[in-house]
């Protein structure tokens, strides 16, 4: 079995240009290895891309309680993500 464990660590948040740098090169990995899953470790924006292209690609998605905190933006969407 494989799967991708996503986590941004402790970094300061990342710009809209960042993120969508983070949706193609999370594409191309998803699309050339093909997890079984995605493990998402946090809310970082790192994890939300990472969510949003797994779901594009039918790539099932577990979330740590840490990812899908309702505390944050990230996380309120990453739980709806995971949910889906």
């Amino acid at each position: 079995m494989s799967e991708r464990v996503v986590s941004g660590g402790e970094r300061p948040r990342v710009s809209t240009e960042r993120l969508a740098e983070l949706l193609v090169a999370y594409e191309g990995s998803f699309i050339g290895e093909r997890p079984e899953r995605v493990v998402l470790a946090d809310d970082s924006d790192e994890a939300l891309a990472a969510a949003l292209v797994a779901t594009k690609l039918l790539i099932p998605l577990v979330a740590r309680p840490a990812a899908s905190r309702a505390a944050t933006a990230n996380g309120r969407l990453i739980a709806q993500l995971v949910d889906a």
